[in-house]
């Protein structure tokens, strides 16, 4: 009976906590159903602080529900927002235009809108408002904030706590800005705007190098990259020679480096303008790519670290992934212009490359599937191993072969008044059911495919549905090795990192070269994870602690070198002494990389991290912990 009462308890009290912050959220929303009257600060100040007690709340569903509400044109969200970005701040008033201004930034900024998938299309809407066109709307209010901030600072009217929650969320939101809305990269008042932003730090009397501002550093460095993409002032200049770019750079190193430079149409300075598959062009030039090195030391025409690491990645995966592959392709091209027999060869030689040709192969039809979209099915003879076999027996074979699966690429090379051309597709049907009209068995003479294009262009969708009203014959080719889903999402994440010039750590990824002095080398500092900087913060070990009874804390700014320390922790625990500095490095630093041979005990540390972090979730205000 005891029990029961404490779970009808513990349902109460639950059933009341969600009951409240439904009644909250209804009473913050019944301010966004009126229009704002001009010069309210009251409701202004309502509306934002309380939309961040939502956010920073439990209720999961008033989180998702406040963006939408805000976009929604049944209400007046919109025109909240706008008053606020239309505010002047009075002379002896400023403090409370910068306070409104930060809860309204906190709000766009909070990690419930930009890290929630399922309202991303809300808080995009939102972000292309705010930004206004061209950023016409934004970039003047950040503008007029920040000149705010600076003056309030100067004159000493704004806690250094104040201007430093300000000046994160103000930037983080400007990054939003630029990233959805890139025209707002043009704005001729950006660069005065982050020249503000460095003039605020500097009056803070905090050295740039302070893990306080570290957050802002970052993001304005962003920005600079940003401004400097968007004007085309990158900060390696192409070689020029007489208004003409020179392919060709001569280093110190006694050897020639081969820039990219529109050698094909698929050959770029800017990784983001490449075409991730290869194109035609591309497979049939034979100019020497563009590898750079991953040494720091070698010639690279992005002098830039951050940029230079993405572009390299970028260009050794494509690299690897396709490298084989063009040669392989080009080669065989040549061969089918030079005698067209080739094409009905079912032994092609494609060198080293794994693939398998399908010779004689050709579009039978153009559909459109609800689900999948555009596809198209392609035809060929049935491989040699399947002739004369029985529906039954061929159904077999192809469902235990692991040949055509879903999602592999293939190549279609057909000949055009004495020119092949190449069209690249992937499996998105294998349809081995002998009842059906097409599939890789209903037909003894002929087996079918269903697949789609790998690349989407109004010239790739032409030769598709030429192909098929012509009837030509080609060879399809298999390339098992490849399937383009396991390696399309990397790449475009590089180019789009590129584009907005955002690689998180940069400072710990491309960090800047390690300077020396005399005899000294300066010392690359990894400074604990922002969450652990605020000042008096301190991770509780009692999750961990051998005695429940005992009380242990861990200052984040703690060293593994701390012999004392080790010592207690190798006591107070059941971990080894190994661990025990594991764990240390793990709470003290942004980026710990910690390894080991088989059963030294790496999966029970991380265990025991993931309970120190649990308890201390609430106090640092931790988001998702991602375990792969």
């Amino acid at each position: 009976m005891q029990e029961l009462s404490n779970s009808l308890r513990g349902q109460t009290e639950q059933d009341y906590e969600q009951q409240e912050a439904k009644d909250n959220y209804n009473a913050w929303k019944r301010i966004i159903k009126s229009p704002p009257m001009l010069n309210d600060i009251y409701t202004m100040e309502n509306l934002w602080t309380g939309a961040l007690e939502i956010l920073n709340g439990e209720d999961r569903e008033g989180k998702q529900k406040l963006p939408r509400d805000l976009d929604d044109e049944e209400y007046h969200g919109r025109r909240h927002m706008l008053a606020v970005l239309s505010m002047v701040s009075q002379t002896h008033g400023c403090h409370k235009f910068i306070d409104v201004a930060r809860s309204f930034l906190l709000v766009i900024t909070h990690t419930a809108l930009l890290h929630c998938l399922s309202v991303d299309t809300f808080v995009g809407a939102l972000y292309n408002f705010i930004s206004g066109s061209n950023g016409t709307r934004a970039v003047p209010f950040f503008k007029h904030l920040s000149t705010t901030i600076l003056e309030a600072s100067l004159n000493s009217t704004i806690s250094r706590d104040d201007v430093k929650i300000t000046l994160v969320a103000m930037s983080t939101a400007i990054c939003e800005v630029l990233r959805r809305e890139q025209r707002a990269t043009f704005h001729e008042d950006l660069s005065d705007l982050v020249i503000s932003m460095n003039d605020i730090i500097e009056s803070t009397s905090i050295a740039r190098t302070s893990a306080e501002f570290q957050p802002v550093i970052n993001r304005i460095a962003e920005l600079q990259a940003m401004i400097a993409r968007a004007n085309g002032l990158l900060n390696n200049e192409e070689p020029q020679a007489g208004g003409v770019t020179d392919l060709i750079v001569t280093s110190t190193y006694p050897r020639e480096t081969i820039l990219p430079g529109d050698r094909h149409d698929n050959d770029k300075l800017d990784i983001t303008k490449i075409k991730i598959l290869p194109t035609e062009d591309e497979i049939r030039s034979d100019h020497a790519e563009f590898l750079p090195s991953t040494d720091p030391d070698q010639f690279h025409f992005l002098t830039d670290p951050a940029e230079r690491h993405l572009d390299t990645h970028f260009r050794l995966l494509r690299h690897d992934i396709f490298g084989e592959l063009k040669q392989a392709l080009g080669t065989l091209m040549i061969a089918i212009e030079s005698d067209p027999a080739v094409l009905n060869n079912t032994k092609l030689s494609l060198g080293d490359m794994r693939a398998y040709p399908y010779p004689n192969a050709h579009i039978r039809n153009v559909l459109y599937d609800q689900r999948r979209g555009l596809e198209a099915q392609i035809s060929f003879p049935p491989v040699p191993a399947l002739r004369n076999k029985s529906s039954t027996e061929r159904r077999t074979w192809w469902e235990d072969s692991r040949r055509l699966e879903e999602g592999i690429l293939l190549c279609l090379i057909t000949m055009d008044s004495a020119r092949s051309s190449v069209l690249f597709f992937t499996v998105s049907e294998k349809c081995t059911d002998t009842r059906k009209d097409y599939s890789l068995t209903s037909n003894e003479r002929q087996s079918t495919i269903t697949t789609k294009l790998a690349s989407w262009n109004q010239n790739n969708l032409d030769l598709m549905v030429r192909l098929c009203c012509e009837n030509t014959r080609g060879v399809l080719i298999e390339f098992p090795g490849i399937i383009l889903a396991t390696f399309i999402p990397i790449l475009e994440n590089l180019q789009k990192m590129q584009e907005q010039s955002r690689l998180p750590f940069r400072h710990i990824i491309a960090p800047d070269l390690v300077t020396s002095y005399g005899n000294k080398v300066q010392e690359f500092v990894i400074h604990p994870p922002t969450y652990a900087r605020n000042p008096g913060f301190k991770f509780s070990l009692n999750a961990i602690l051998k005695n429940a009874a005992d009380d242990l804390a861990l200052d984040p700014f703690s060293s593994v070198d701390d012999i004392v320390l080790i010592d207690l922790l190798e006591e107070s625990t059941c971990l080894d002494r190994g661990q025990c500095q594991a764990l240390v490095a793990a709470l003290s630093r942004e980026f710990a990389f910690i390894q080991g041979p088989p059963g030294t005990g790496k999966s029970y540390l991380g265990v025991q991290l993931m309970k120190v972090l649990l308890s201390c979730k609430y106090e640092a205000r931790l988001g998702p912990i991602v375990v792969v």
